[in-house]
């Protein structure tokens, strides 16, 4: 990055971080919501039979644990930042400066990435400590966390060109947020459904990903495997990045 991008992105960082703090039920949805949702999840996987198909625990959990952040604590607040500093007018000023397109929704995401990186990186470590399980291959589980990253930024940017206004976002995201765990294998393992309906849902969005942070601690997906799993999440965030790009709006609607 060049030296003025950087401080862009550092400048958009502290602006979101002070705003964010402003409001204090931005506390209980990015931190409270997401770890009521592991308990309950916890409580619903201690009655699949994971045994039956060779599935442990902790590093189930692990990969639970990081879709839900990746959707919660992320993809869902990036996606009513945008629409709020869209409506607020923001984004547009920003455009007038030199702060570049990618920079602008980069640095916004920013604050957000780093709150979600923080959780998982918390969340797994207790985990990985109740469990006894240790990572066998730390590189699937960063390759795993940085795809999820990006495709969680790209998605929130393809929704956010959806939304007319800061309530329509609750709407436009449900899709995501009832629909994306329930066939990328973060509440139910894919290995206890069908063997069609399991390979079938490989190919959903965040799957890969999901794939790569249980193997981090498996150590089941093979090379070939890991760099099938990245190829794929890299091309659905491409996917939604170009769609992001021809659709994205940058002022309200007139």
């Amino acid at each position: 990055m060049s030296s003025p991008t950087v401080r862009h992105m550092k400048t958009l960082f502290r602006i979101e971080w002070t705003l964010f703090h402003r409001i204090k039920s931005n506390y209980v949805f990015v931190v409270l919501v997401p770890a009521m949702l592991l308990f309950t999840m916890r409580s619903v996987q201690t009655r699949l039979p994971l045994r039956e198909h060779g599935i442990e625990a902790g590093p189930l959990m692990v990969s639970t644990a990081t879709g839900v952040l990746l959707i919660f604590s992320l993809y869902s607040s990036v996606t009513g930042l945008y629409v709020a500093r869209r409506e607020e007018l923001v984004l547009k000023r920003l455009r007038t400066g030199e702060v570049a397109d990618p920079v602008i929704l980069a640095g916004g995401a920013s604050m957000y990435v780093a709150i979600c990186v923080t959780q998982i990186v918390v969340v797994v470590a207790a985990l990985s400590v109740m469990f006894g399980a240790m990572p066998r291959q730390p590189l699937a589980a960063a390759a795993g966390l940085l795809t999820g990253i990006a495709l969680m930024t790209a998605m929130a940017a393809t929704t956010a060109a959806l939304c007319r206004t800061v309530e329509s976002v609750l709407v436009a995201t449900l899709p995501a947020i009832f629909v994306l765990p329930m066939i990328s294998g973060v509440y139910i393992p894919r290995e206890v459904l069908p063997d069609a309906l399991g390979e079938a849902l490989l190919f959903a969005p965040l799957s890969s990903t999901i794939d790569l942070m249980r193997s981090g601690w498996t150590g089941e997906l093979t090379a070939p495997e890991t760099l099938t799993r990245t190829a794929l999440a890299t091309a659905w965030t491409a996917l939604f990045a170009w769609v992001a790009t021809r659709r994205f709006r940058w002022e309200p609607r007139t």
